[in-house]
């Protein structure tokens, strides 16, 4: 395979024609010329971002060492792993050849630079589970419980809380008490809770809560889901009792004032007044339970709490507050509720409460309109994308005047998808 090494010691052809030459080489199956020829294009500086995946690929299919296949991924982590989004795909595509151990690695890693993140802690106790590491054991298993509210969290939550519950068994069986002490130790604390706001009221009727965090993030139905740490767990509605009930939790809060908006939206609210249960600190040796009547009125009603122990203090996750005109526009029409609807009306405002109490999520929101003017509703609408996999090729034809001459321009491209997850990104 000397051939290769002079071809491009003594060239540098265009990237375009390289891409052409390893197409056609791999569709020859000729992979050991095409590790030949990827090695001596690194070697003489003539790296393209594709090439780490596709001499992996290559070394993979003539089967080559685990170590040298490992080196080879490494190497396409230096080279491309530039931010913690780039970090966490390339931990997965780590774990799509095996290399569980490096992927472990680089999601620890990623969890240091943005803590708040969730995707390296529920994708990380996949492989500290698999790899039997403890320490990888309660490094996620407490940031998934500490971190973690996505959609489905509280399976997560669950998961988390048995592999900590395993982790502190084994080590009673084997005598290590002072290990089984902390994990003990590091699962309470990672349940402490911050902030912890539960409204609730009696009748059928709709009231929002609404909570402003100190660094300008606002946590509501439009938002259940904020970089300062806030989920809205729970949206509610009458007339069932058990549906009317707001939950707003702050497990890693920043230290402030966090005002509290309660808000009237529609239907009767018996006596025109909610109860509000504040909780600080759950979970730690001072913990503050808090209960007030909140009379109801046209305006919105403020509560201030001071939260002077708040936990949170990452510089990097303070986020400016931004004016976002779609929720502003949501917000608008939905307090068109308050309105006296008509006896027409009712149904569909009954489904406009179904609509919200199901469109609690993590993921994009579209208003509608359900039929009756001025009754604004809010829906799931999910953005549906293809994702192509394996060797595409596009090309383009140009005749020459004369027509004796056909310049063909083509590009080939390798796209592999090297494992798939389910999580929700935060967004800041």
């Amino acid at each position: 395979m000397a051939f290769w090494n002079d071809y491009f010691s003594k060239r540098k052809p265009d990237p375009a024609l390289v891409n052409d030459l390893i197409f056609n080489l791999h569709q020859a199956g000729k992979h050991e010329h095409v590790i030949a020829a990827i090695n001596a294009a690194l070697i003489h500086n003539q790296s393209q971002p594709w090439m780490y995946d596709v001499l992996a690929l290559s070394m993979e299919i003539v089967g080559r060492p685990k170590q040298e296949i490992q080196r080879v991924l490494l190497s396409r982590i230096d080279f491309s792993a530039t931010d913690v989004p780039s970090m966490v795909y390339s931990a997965a595509y780590l774990s799509r050849f095996n290399a569980d151990e490096q992927a472990l690695k680089l999601y620890q890693q990623a969890s240091k630079l943005q803590p708040a993140r969730p995707e390296p802690y529920i994708m990380g106790l996949r492989l500290a589970e698999k790899l039997q590491d403890a320490e990888a054991i309660l490094w996620a298993a407490t940031g998934i419980l500490t971190h973690v509210w996505v959609k489905d969290h509280q399976a997560l939550h669950e998961k988390a809380l048995n592999a900590l519950a395993d982790l502190e068994q084994s080590f009673n069986k084997a005598g290590r008490k002072a290990e089984a002490a902390r994990v003990d130790a590091a699962r309470k604390q990672a349940l402490e809770r911050d902030l912890k706001l539960e409204l609730t009221w009696n009748g059928d009727g709709d009231l929002d809560l609404i909570v402003e965090e100190p660094q300008g993030t606002v946590c509501s139905f439009e938002a259940p889901l904020t970089a300062g740490g806030g989920v809205l767990l729970k949206d509610g509605y009458g007339p069932k009792q058990e549906n009317c009930k707001e939950e707003y939790v702050c497990a890693y809060g920043f230290p402030g004032t966090y005002v509290v908006r309660v808000r009237y939206v529609s239907g009767n609210i018996v006596g025109q007044r909610a109860r509000l249960k504040v909780t600080r600190y759950r979970g730690s040796k001072h913990p503050m339970v808090q209960s007030r009547i909140v009379p109801l009125a046209k305006d919105d009603q403020l509560i201030r709490i001071d939260l002077s122990k708040g936990r949170r203090s990452e510089k990097s996750e303070v986020v400016k507050p931004a004016q976002n005109t779609q929720k502003t526009s949501q917000l608008r029409n939905r307090m068109q509720l308050r309105q006296p609807l008509s006896n027409g009306s009712r149904s569909a405002l009954k489904g406009f409460r179904v609509s919200r109490q199901a469109g609690i999520s993590t993921g994009r929101q579209t208003p509608f309109v359900t039929g009756v003017q001025n009754v604004g509703g809010v829906a799931n609408q999910p953005v549906i994308s293809v994702i192509p996999e394996g060797i595409s090729l596009s090309g383009s034809a140009v005749v020459s005047p004369d027509r004796r001459y056909v310049r063909l321009s083509l590009s080939p491209q390798f796209t592999n998808v090297t494992e798939i997850f389910t999580f929700s990104f935060l967004q800041p």
